[in-house]
Order: C-alpha cells, then structure tokens, then sequence
C-alpha cells in the first residue's frame, strides 16, 4: 500500500492569519478612534473637562477625591457616555461633636473625624463628647479615632436616637466619658445622668428606656437619675 502524504494546510492557516491581523487592525483603528476622538472629550465635569472619557482612570480619581473630601462616607465615579463623568458623594452622618487640641470636628458613628463644608450637619444639634484620651497629636478630618471609650459612647449615643420616643424625652446636650468607669451625660433640660461604666452603657440604656416610659416626663422636672445600682435613684427639681 502507498503511504498517503498528508499535505500541510498552508491556506487555510494563511486564511486565518489574514483574518486575525484585520480583525486586531480594526479593533485597533476602534479603540484609537474612541481614545483620540473629540466626541468623547470630558465636557462639565469639573476637573476632567477637555479629558477622553476612556482615559479617565476611575479608581485612582475616586482615591483622590476621597483624601480630598473626608466629610464624605463614600465617593462613586461613573461614565456616562459619551462625554461626561457623574460624581456621586455619600456624606457622612455625624452623630455627635468633638473637641481635640482645641479644634471641633463631627464624629459618626466609626469614629472618623469630618468638618462639615456646609452640609446639613451644621443645621443638627449634636450632642458634645468630652475628656476623650487623644491618643491623635494632629487631629484633622479623615482621621479615625479607635479609642473604645468613644466607639462605645457613639453606639449609645445613635441607640438612643433610634429610639424615636426616648429621643424626644432625653435630648442629649454632654457626653462626659473622662472617667470610663463613671460616664454621664447631660441633657437640654438640665438633667444628669449617671451611667456607670463606658462598657454596659448599652445595658444602661434598656433601664433608661424603662424608666423614662414609667415616669413619663422629659425630664424638665428631673434633677439628675443615677443608674449605677442595682435600682435606679431619681430626684427631682425643687419647686
């Protein structure tokens, strides 16, 4: 029997090839046409403007806003084609006021520190934390401060006012948390209370709720509570 010879597929191979090379010389010319073209030049976005819309890394911007603009939870850039950039900020909540080396700053509720730029912030009447342990020699916005006593301050702080009935009873004018074992705050109408320990605050907080509900009061006529016993001491105001 003769050996059939099996002939090597030059034209097919060269088919291929050919084909291959002007479908990468179209995607390129493509991808060069969208890269250069004015029509997906950046209009009205601020810093991007005159920009290619493809050109905008948006990772590395949305870093940089984000370093920028601390006030600010999270920063979103998305494109919309064809030629604008959409800047999307979600603002910080701030849950109470803080004062570090003198300065003032908003804290939310995992502790990083933000000025308020104009937001609506400012319009809140936010409880003070005092005699924070500033372990932040240069305290400025962005920072986080990880001290428990103030985590755990800021947690009952925004347990409080989720709470819509306790939260108009008990508005809070002063968190004092110098002493962890002997926290107390102060409220609008000029009753202390005494909660004990910065770690059972929470704790501290269940009583309250119970309390304020069986006395039924906002406390105008309350002189100070202390809830550092097994049963709550209350005094009211002289008339």
């Amino acid at each position: 029997m003769k050996k059939r010879r099996l002939k090597f597929p030059y034209k097919i191979i060269s088919i291929s090839l050919l084909s291959s090379a002007f479908i990468l010389s179209l995607v390129f010319l493509f991808v060069h046409y969208l890269i250069t073209a004015e029509y997906f030049e950046v209009r009205d976005s601020g810093n991007f403007s005159g920009q290619n819309i493809f050109k905008v890394d948006l990772q590395k911007e949305t870093q940089i806003l984000s370093r920028q603009y601390p006030e600010y939870k999270r920063i979103y850039l998305r494109r919309l084609m064809p030629h604008r950039i959409i800047v999307d900020f979600e603002s910080r909540q701030a849950v109470a006021m803080v004062e570090l080396l003198s300065k003032s700053f908003y804290v939310d509720g995992e502790g990083v520190l933000f000025t308020a730029n104009g937001q609506e912030n400012d319009n809140l009447q936010l409880p003070l934390v005092i005699g924070i342990d500033s372990s932040i020699s240069h305290p400025r916005p962005g920072i986080r401060c990880n001290e428990k006593p103030l985590l755990s301050t800021l947690e009952f702080i925004n347990n409080l006012n989720r709470d819509s009935n306790l939260s108009q009873l008990v508005k809070i004018k002063e968190v004092n948390i110098k002493n962890i074992n002997d926290v107390y705050l102060l409220t609008t109408a000029g009753c202390k209370i005494n909660l004990g320990a910065v770690d059972s605050l929470n704790k501290r907080l269940s009583i309250l709720r119970r309390l304020v509900s069986e006395i039924n009061s906002d406390l105008d006529t309350v002189e100070y509570i202390d809830l550092r016993f097994r049963e709550p001491v209350l005094k009211y105001k002289l008339r």
